[in-house]
């Protein structure tokens, strides 16, 4: 059983819960129906909307429970993931041409990044001038960011939420939960992102992830240097929402934890940008799949 609280991520957030529920349902469906390895959903007795019923005033679902089984430390599910990416990735691909709108959220111009470093001066943050220094880095990266984003040919419906903790390990295999965050996304650039979290950073796992999808079908060639770019994005785009929360700009969301450790991730977050970038150019120069 599952209880939703208002502010759950996805295309939706606050009131808007429900349409981003009827958005994931309707997608959760076509993968079911495809015969993608995930859980079954129980429909309520009094349904608000397909699967979901309303007790008090949270939304809620059930699903059959899993038999699930705790990771062996050498388990590998690198070909199960590429290929259940690339089954989802075919489910629903989308006309037109450029990453959808949230890609932007992570794009901030240099005026921005400026005032908020100021203001964390004034208010004698300790990442303050850690912060100013690593600006050259943030316009880097957030440029390659606004010069692929109209270009992207390769925009799907996807489950949105490919984490490690998403994936359960039943009898018969691995599964994939919790499909509620459904967004649209480049599916070259989900796969880089995915099999980067997912490959803990190392090359070799990461190759067998993208190996894994490519095999299945998937396309990667296009992204060429820019393949792990959705890597990046997240990075700054995170990090962006926590100065805004330090800064009292915006409300601190659920996960985010105490101010304490929200001061020291937007430190950490700032301190390993430069070796995150180093780290990502490596990678794409030596698995980024040439065109044949």
């Amino acid at each position: 059983m599952k209880g939703y609280f208002p502010t759950t991520g996805g295309q939706f957030q606050g009131e808007r819960l429900i349409d981003q529920l009827a958005v994931a349902m309707e997608f959760e469906r076509k993968a079911l129906d495809a015969g993608i390895d995930m859980p079954r959903p129980v429909r309520p007795v009094n349904p608000l909307l397909g699967w979901v019923t309303r007790i008090k005033d949270r939304l809620f679902r059930v699903h059959g429970w899993i038999e699930h089984q705790s990771p062996q430390a050498d388990e590998d599910v690198a070909t199960w993931l590429g290929q259940t990416m690339l089954r989802i990735h075919q489910l629903q691909p989308l006309d037109g041409v450029g990453l959808p709108s949230w890609w932007r959220h992570a794009i901030h111009s240099p005026a921005t990044w400026e005032a908020w470093f100021a203001k964390a001066r004034q208010r004698d943050a300790p990442w303050a001038q850690l912060g100013h220094d690593m600006i050259p880095h943030l316009l880097a990266a957030t440029e390659r960011i606004s010069q692929l984003i109209d270009l992207a040919p390769d925009v799907v419906t996807t489950h949105g939420d490919f984490k490690t903790h998403n994936i359960v390990r039943s009898p018969t295999g691995p599964v994939l939960v919790d499909w509620d965050t459904v967004r649209t996304d480049s599916a070259a650039l989900e796969a880089g992102r995915v099999a980067y979290i997912f490959g803990a950073g190392e090359p070799d796992r990461i190759k067998r992830i993208l190996d894994a999808y490519a095999t299945a079908g998937g396309e990667l060639t296009w992204a060429g240097p820019d393949l792990f770019l959705s890597v990046i994005r997240n990075h700054i785009q995170v990090l962006s929402e926590h100065v805004r929360v330090a800064l009292d700009e915006s409300p601190a969301a659920r996960w985010m934890g105490t101010p304490e450790t929200i001061e020291t991730t937007i430190t950490t977050s700032l301190r390993t940008l430069p070796t995150k970038l180093t780290h990502l150019n490596h990678l794409t120069a030596t698995l980024t799949p040439r065109p044949s």
